[in-house]
C-alpha cells in the first residue's frame, strides 16, 4: 500500500513540477543538447545535456549522488552554461519559497541546480 503512495505522490508531483516550471526548464536542456550534439566537438556535452532534460522533466522519486570524479569536464561546465543554467534553477527555488502552494518545488529546485552545475559528475538513481 505504501508504495502504491509513493507511486501517486510521483506522478502528482512530476505533473505539478511541469506546469510550474519543469517544462520550459527541459525544453531548453533538449535545445542545449541538439545544439551541442550538432557540434562534433560538444557530442559529450550534448548527450549530458539531453540526460540531464529527461532528469529535469520528472525530477521526483529520483536521487542524485555527487562525486567529482571528472574535475575539468565539469569546471567547463560551470564556467559556461552550467552557470547560468544553475542560476536559473536557484531562482526558481527563491521563487517556490514564496507561495505556500509551490514550497514543495523549492528542493527540486535545488536538487536540478546542483545537477546543473556538476552534470558530468552527478550521478542520478
Amino acid at each position: 500500500m505504501r508504495w502504491v503512495l509513493k507511486k501517486i505522490y510521483r506522478i502528482a508531483g512530476n505533473a505539478y513540477w511541469k506546469i510550474f516550471g519543469g517544462f520550459a526548464l527541459s525544453l531548453i536542456w533538449f535545445v542545449l543538447g541538439a545544439l551541442f550534439i550538432l557540434s562534433v566537438i560538444g557530442i559529450n556535452f550534448g548527450v549530458r545535456c539531453v540526460r540531464t532534460g529527461i532528469f529535469v522533466f520528472r525530477p521526483f522519486g529520483k536521487q542524485t549522488v555527487t562525486v567529482f570524479d571528472k574535475p575539468v569536464a565539469d569546471t567547463l561546465w560551470a564556467l559556461t552554461a552550467g552557470a547560468v543554467l544553475g542560476v536559473v534553477s536557484v531562482l526558481g527555488a527563491l521563487t517556490s519559497l514564496v507561495g505556500i502552494v509551490t514550497a514543495p518545488l523549492s528542493l527540486q529546485w535545488i536538487k536540478v541546480a546542483r545537477v546543473s552545475l556538476f552534470p558530468f559528475s552527478t550521478y542520478i538513481r
